[in-house]
């Protein structure tokens, strides 16, 4: 079935099939079993990736800065904040758009019978999104979820996270079962997630993919229980997940537009379409470690941003820059170098993470530019084709992360970074020692083998470095000796596990959800604090009497201490869930409370609930 028809249906059945709270999806008398059920499927398939609203919240505001893969000049995420109008939108998008659907069309098929193979399906479809909203929050309603129009429970319980992982794993096992007694031809292609192999054999090896993660994600908790789950799906003859061809993902397109139910909505809110400026960057911690290691990846995920005519893009001209080197690193604390990209640091406060130096003449910090040009204008020598390149923060590539970019359920890289981690808990019994090399192999491999955008970019700015600084750069062995300095940094290290996991995180940047729940539930990578200590509080800025961006031979005179990071509500402790939405406070208050209670355990009211660790965290 062509894409085209596909997104067709698709939209038709979004006009009826939004929603949003409990209350709202469960009072609804238009119910999916009123629409063509394969509409339904792929609608259900492709909401988690597509609002913009959430993408631009969830993941951009909240999920990656928490992670600091990523960082957001929106400072509630990177700051330690609560802010319920990014946090619930996660929540209203798949409780009320995509959970209620599931249930109903799961109902409509139980009573037509012979579909037992769909409903396996949809049950794969109903993990997928529950997946990431337990990774968020914690405990959430599972079993009596999205079933208020059928038996009127309009306000569910909320199950414990250990309950949660455990029904999922039922529902996988069953949907294999019945996905197992299919013949391949029943298997339509109405379906939203592509992949190059049949689709009996994509859902066998995304069933066992996942059930290797959910596996892994009890490693901290329950590592007997999850050593259990995980060879459900390592050990099983269909096989997980390997390569890329396996990989099932979200083809976007840009059929109706930046609001539409079809782009990438994260990468929508990156381009700046759906609220304004999103001022999604690479965190200062994420970018010198790439730098430092010589990353190839730079040249795909790393970009000054162009926000000239109200849409946020890359800075594609490469004619506009001189000296060029992504590999040069910015400056430690107290000394200002003039380098092409520099990240966000954690902070909160404007001149604690993107300050440059403090100007003694003025009294005040230079803080790094957003984009291209701000505040500056042809022919100024803080021009971004002057010296202004040298001080720009350095975003999450538009050319790459846009409305385009394919949305990946699990990936192959994933799945070995997973097995590479269990091989080294002894609970697990495994022992693959080929898995990290893999994973790191399949990592850099990912951007063209799943059709990102930004081919283009990447291989121009290849030029550009080499025209400018190494004439002898080969992109092909750059990655090559990337592979083997990742497996001789494994080789070499006492933790072998924080070498897997800081791959892992890195290969992740852009989805804010895993990287937060990775980091949740490792701890790691170990260079990112549970605590951000005292003395990374504040940040001491080189002072200048002189300009340095327009004198090189401006000279440091002293430092000027700045506040980086407030603290936010969690008293500097790095926040490891979402809250619940205000609304279900409200209206669900007695189930909410419970859970709560659940979570906090011995931890007292004083220390906020973003603060409590999750069932499946590292304590």
């Amino acid at each position: 079935m062509k894409l085209r028809n596909i997104l067709i249906g698709a939209a038709l059945s979004a006009t009826a099939l939004t929603g949003c709270n409990f209350g709202d999806q469960n009072v609804d008398p238009w119910t999916s079993n009123d629409l063509d059920l394969k509409h339904v499927f792929t609608y259900t398939q492709s909401k988690m990736f597509t609002s913009g609203h959430e993408g631009f919240r969830g993941n951009l505001i909240m999920a990656g800065p928490m992670a600091q893969n990523t960082a957001c000049l929106y400072s509630t995420g990177i700051g330690f904040g609560t802010n319920d109008g990014y946090t619930e939108a996660t929540w209203s998008n798949i409780y009320g758009n995509v959970l209620k659907n599931i249930e109903d069309a799961k109902g409509k098929l139980v009573k037509q019978g012979g579909h037992d193979y769909m409903i396996g399906q949809f049950n794969v479809v109903k993990v997928v999104n529950m997946l990431r909203l337990t990774e968020l929050y914690g405990d959430i309603p599972y079993a009596q979820a999205g079933l208020g129009y059928e038996n009127l429970t309009f306000y569910p319980k909320y199950d414990a996270q250990k309950d949660v992982l455990n029904m999922m794993v039922d529902d996988l096992l069953d949907s294999r079962a019945k996905i197992e007694g299919a013949n391949d031809t029943d298997i339509s292609n109405y379906d939203m997630y592509d992949a190059d192999i049949s689709r009996k054999a994509q859902y066998q090896k995304l069933i066992n993919s996942l059930l290797i993660k959910i596996g892994v994600m009890m490693s901290e908790a329950d590592p007997s229980r999850g050593a259990e789950i995980f060879k459900m799906g390592y050990n099983n003859t269909h096989g997980y997940i390997t390569d890329w061809s396996e990989t099932s993902y979200v083809r976007h397109v840009e059929a109706g537009g930046p609001w539409g139910q079809h782009v990438n909505g994260s990468g929508i809110a990156v381009e700046g379409q759906v609220g304004g400026m999103s001022y999604a960057y690479i965190s200062e911690v994420a970018l010198k470690f790439m730098q430092n290691h010589h990353d190839p990846r730079l040249f795909r995920v790393a970009s000054h941003f162009d926000y000239s005519g109200g849409v946020n893009k890359a800075v594609m001209n490469t004619a506009l820059y001189h000296d060029f080197d992504p590999f040069a690193v910015a400056g430690d604390e107290g000394e200002f170098k003039k380098v092409h990209y520099r990240g966000v640091r954690l902070g909160d406060n404007g001149d604690g993470n993107r300050g440059l130096f403090w100007r003694n003449s003025g009294d005040v910090a230079q803080q790094a530019a957003y984009w291209m040009d701000q505040n500056a204008q042809v022919g100024d020598e803080y021009a971004f084709a002057q010296e202004g390149q040298f001080i720009t923060l350095t975003g999450l590539n538009p050319a790459t992360f846009n409305r385009l970019t394919p949305s990946i359920i699990i990936g192959a890289d994933e799945v070995a970074f997973l097995i590479a981690e269990a091989s080294l808990i002894p609970t697990y019994g495994v022992n693959d020692a080929q898995a990290f090399r893999r994973g790191v192999e399949l990592a850099l491999a990912k951007y063209d083998a799943v059709n990102f955008p930004g081919a283009d970019f990447e291989s121009s700015f290849v030029e550009l470095y080499k025209s400018q600084k190494d004439p002898s750069y080969s992109q092909e062995q750059n990655k090559t000796q990337y592979v083997n300095d990742a497996v001789s940094r494994y080789n070499a290290a006492a933790d072998k596990r924080d070498v897997v996991i800081t791959e892992h995180w890195i290969a992740l940047m852009g989805n804010g959800y895993k990287s937060f729940a990775l980091v949740t539930r490792t701890g790691g990578p170990s260079f990112i604090p549970e605590v951000i200590p005292t003395n990374e509080r504040n940040y001491n800025l080189p002072s200048y009497d002189i300009d340095p961006v327009i004198d090189n031979d401006a000279a440091k005179v002293g430092t000027h201490q700045v506040v980086k990071h407030r603290g936010g509500v969690t008293d500097f402790v790095r926040p490891k869930r979402f809250p619940y939405p205000n609304r279900e406070l409200n209206v669900n208050a007695s189930n909410v409370e419970e859970a709560i209670t659940r979570q906090r355990g011995n931890v007292g009211a004083a220390t906020h609930f973003i603060a409590i660790p999750q069932w499946y965290s590292k304590k």
